[in-house]
C-alpha cells in the first residue's frame, strides 16, 4: 500500500485543497475536504471529471499525458480560474508534483485560493501606476515635468535618427514674472502659471507634449514640426497670451511672454537643441520681450 493511502487523515485534512489525477486519462481519482470547501462543490461531483475541466481555460482542452506533461513540466506552478455555482471567478494557484500511487504514477495538485493576494497584487501595480504618473507630473500645473519631457524629447532625437522625422522644440516664459508676484501675491503667480498651461495645452494638436520646464519656464515639442511651424505656434501662443483677461480674485492681471524656438537638427545633442531653443528666448528678452524667435 503506498505511503499516501497510508496517510488518509493528514491528506483529508491537510489546509491545501489536493487532488490526485489518474495519470492516462487526466481524470480525478481523490479529493480531500479541503477542495470541497474550496469550489464549494460536492465531491461527487469531481471524481471521473478530467481535473483541467475544472477550470475555465483560454486555451484549447488537453487530454491524458498531453495535459499531464503540460502541468507538471512547464514551471511547476499553475494560475487558473475556477467558476463557482454562483458566477465567481475564484483564481486558484495549483503546484504539482508526481507521487506514487497504486502502484502507477499520479499527479497530486496542491491549490490555493489567491483571490486576496491578486486583489492585494492589483493594488499595488494601480499604486505604482499613480506613482509613476506623479514622478512625470508637475503638482502646480498637472503638466509634464522636466523628466517627462526629457525622455519624450529623447524619443523624438531616436526617430530622428532612425526614420529622419524632424521636430521642433518651443521654449517660453512669463515677461517680468516677478513683478506679478510681488504685486499680486505668489497665489497669483501659482494662479497666472496654471492658466498659461491651460492656454498653451489648448493650442497644441493631439501629438505635440507641453510641460513645465522650471519656474515660470514652459516646453513644447512638437513632433514632425520644421522651425517656421514652430514659430508660428509660438507666435499664436504668444498673442493669445497677451491678449488674455487674468482674473485672479478681484485683480485682473495682463501679462506677456516671450519665446525661443529651435528645429532639432541631425548631429545636435540634447543639450544643443535645448540651448539653441534658450538662446532664442533669450534674445526674444533682449529685443523687448513680447516676442518670438
Amino acid at each position: 500500500m503506498d505511503k499516501l493511502e497510508n496517510y488518509e487523515g493528514v491528506f483529508q485534512h491537510t489546509i491545501d485543497a489536493q487532488v490526485i489525477i489518474e495519470p492516462d486519462s487526466g481524470k480525478v481519482i481523490k479529493v480531500n475536504n479541503a477542495v470541497v470547501e474550496l469550489f464549494n462543490i460536492d465531491e461527487n461531483q469531481l471524481h471521473d471529471k478530467k481535473f483541467d475541466e475544472i477550470f475555465l481555460e483560454e486555451t484549447k482542452k488537453l487530454s491524458g499525458r498531453e495535459f499531464l506533461s503540460n502541468a507538471a513540466f512547464q514551471d511547476g506552478v499553475v494560475i487558473r480560474q475556477f467558476k463557482s455555482s454562483n458566477g465567481e471567478l475564484i483564481p486558484v494557484e495549483i503546484i504539482f508534483s508526481l507521487i506514487p500511487w497504486s502502484g502507477k504514477t499520479a499527479l497530486l495538485a496542491s491549490m490555493r485560493n489567491i483571490r486576496e493576494r491578486k486583489a492585494a497584487e492589483i493594488k499595488l501595480a494601480e499604486a505604482y501606476r499613480k506613482l509613476e504618473i506623479l514622478s512625470r507630473t508637475d503638482p502646480l500645473t498637472t503638466l509634464s515635468n522636466r523628466r517627462a519631457l526629457l525622455e519624450n524629447i529623447n524619443h523624438e532625437i531616436f526617430r530622428n535618427e532612425r526614420n529622419k522625422e524632424i521636430f521642433s522644440i518651443i521654449i517660453c516664459d512669463v515677461d517680468d514674472y516677478k513683478f506679478i508676484n510681488d504685486n499680486y501675491g505668489h497665489n497669483a503667480g501659482d494662479f497666472v502659471l496654471k492658466e498659461i498651461g491651460n492656454l498653451i495645452t489648448k493650442s497644441l494638436r493631439k501629438q505635440d507634449y507641453v510641460g513645465r520646464w522650471g519656474g515660470d519656464e514652459f516646453l513644447m515639442l512638437l513632433p514632425n514640426t520644421k522651425f517656421e511651424g514652430g514659430r508660428i505656434l509660438a507666435d499664436n501662443i504668444r498673442e493669445k497670451v497677451a491678449t488674455h483677461d487674468f482674473q485672479y480674485k478681484e485683480d485682473h492681471i495682463s501679462l506677456s511672454m516671450s519665446f525661443g524656438v529651435a528645429e532639432f537638427n541631425k548631429g545636435l545633442s540634447l543639450h544643443d537643441c535645448i540651448k539653441n531653443a534658450d538662446d532664442s528666448l533669450y534674445k526674444a528678452k533682449a529685443e523687448g520681450k513680447n516676442k518670438v524667435f
